[in-house]
C-alpha cells in the first residue's frame, strides 16, 4: 500500500484548526465549546492531470568478447491517477497505513490531495481557513477555564472587559492518538513514497497559483517553522473577544497557525512532535 508522509502530517497538525472556529458559549466558571464540523465545501480542480514519468527502456550491455549479452530487467513504473480521480487511492492508500475505520473517523473523503497541499500551505498563515481542511476534529470537547483573576485587565475599543480564559490541561490528551499514530509511522518508507507521488501534490500545489510547483520546498519550509515553535508557558493563557479564542499573549498570537497548534496541544506533545518532525525533515 502506498502512503504519504504529507498525510499523516496533516493528519495530526491539520486538527488543530479546529481552535480557529470554536463557537461562542456564555461566560461560565467551566466553559466548554464544541466545535462545528468541518465544512466539506470540494476543492475545484481544473489543472491539466500530472503527466506520468515514462518507462524506463531495456538497456542492452556490450558483452565483452566470449561473454553473452545481458539485457537489464525492466523496471514498472506504477500509473498515477489524474488529480481529479485520486481520493480512492488515496484513501485506500492510506487506510494501509492507519487502518480504514481511523481513515473513516479522521479524514475528509473529498479533494483529499488539494485539500493537504491547501492545509499545509496556510500553516504558515495566521489561520486555516474551514473550507481546505483534510481532518475531522477530536472527538472529545475544547474546554477553556474563565480566569477571573487575570494578571491585566483587556478591554475592547468600547472599553467593556474582555473574557480571558485558561487552557485545561485536560484538553492535552484529545490530541495523544494522533501523536501516538505519528510516532508509528516508518518515516524513510514514507518519504520514499511520498516522492514516488509527488506529481499530484505538484500539480494541486500549481493549482493554488505557485508556477513553480516547488511543494517539497514548501512542506519543508513549513516543518522548519514547526521546529521553531516555542516552549508555552503554563498555563496557557486566553481571550475571547468576539466568537474565536485567543492567545492572551499578542507575541503568541502573532504566531503562525501550525506553531500556535502546538503550543495548543501542550508543551509534551508538541516535543514528541517535534522529533518526528525532524525525522521527516532529515529524510526529505
Amino acid at each position: 500500500m502506498n502512503k504519504w508522509v504529507v498525510v499523516v502530517v496533516v493528519l495530526l497538525l491539520g486538527l488543530g484548526a479546529w481552535y480557529f472556529y470554536t463557537a461562542t458559549q456564555p461566560v461560565e466558571p467551566e466553559v466548554v465549546v464544541e466545535a462545528p464540523p468541518p465544512v466539506r465545501t470540494a476543492v475545484p480542480d481544473t489543472a491539466p492531470p500530472a503527466v506520468m514519468e515514462a518507462e524506463e527502456p531495456e538497456v542492452a550491455v556490450q558483452p565483452e568478447p566470449g561473454i553473452q549479452a545481458v539485457t537489464q530487467p525492466r523496471v514498472e513504473e506504477i500509473p498515477l491517477p489524474m488529480l481529479e480521480d485520486s481520493d480512492a487511492v488515496v484513501l485506500g492508500s492510506l487506510g494501509g497505513l492507519i487502518g480504514m475505520p481511523a481513515v473513516g473517523r479522521y479524514v475528509v473523503s473529498d479533494n483529499v490531495i488539494s485539500r493537504i497541499v491547501a492545509t499545509i500551505d496556510t500553516l504558515g498563515s495566521r489561520q486555516i481557513p474551514g473550507v481546505v481542511q483534510v481532518v475531522q476534529g477530536p472527538e472529545s470537547i475544547f474546554v477553556a477555564t474563565a480566569n477571573d483573576q487575570p494578571e491585566e485587565i483587556i478591554r475592547n475599543e468600547e472599553g467593556d472587559e474582555i473574557p480571558q480564559f485558561v487552557i485545561d490541561p485536560a484538553n492535552f490528551h484529545r490530541y495523544t492518538p494522533y501523536v501516538e499514530m505519528l510516532e508509528g509511522v516508518d518515516v524513510n518508507e514514507l518519504v520514499g513514497l511520498y516522492r514516488s507521488h509527488s506529481p499530484l501534490f505538484r500539480q494541486a500545489y500549481q493549482q493554488m497559483g505557485y508556477a513553480d510547483g516547488d511543494f517539497d520546498g514548501r512542506l519543508a519550509e513549513i516543518i522548519d517553522e514547526l521546529l521553531a515553535t516555542p516552549v508555552a508557558g503554563q498555563p496557557v493563557e486566553l481571550m475571547k473577544p468576539e466568537a474565536y479564542f485567543l492567545f492572551t499573549d499578542p507575541e503568541l498570537e502573532a504566531r503562525p497557525a501550525g506553531q500556535k497548534i502546538l503550543l495548543r496541544m501542550g508543551n509534551e506533545n508538541a516535543a514528541r512532535v517535534k522529533v518526528k518532525l525532524l525525522e521527516i525533515r532529515q529524510a526529505l
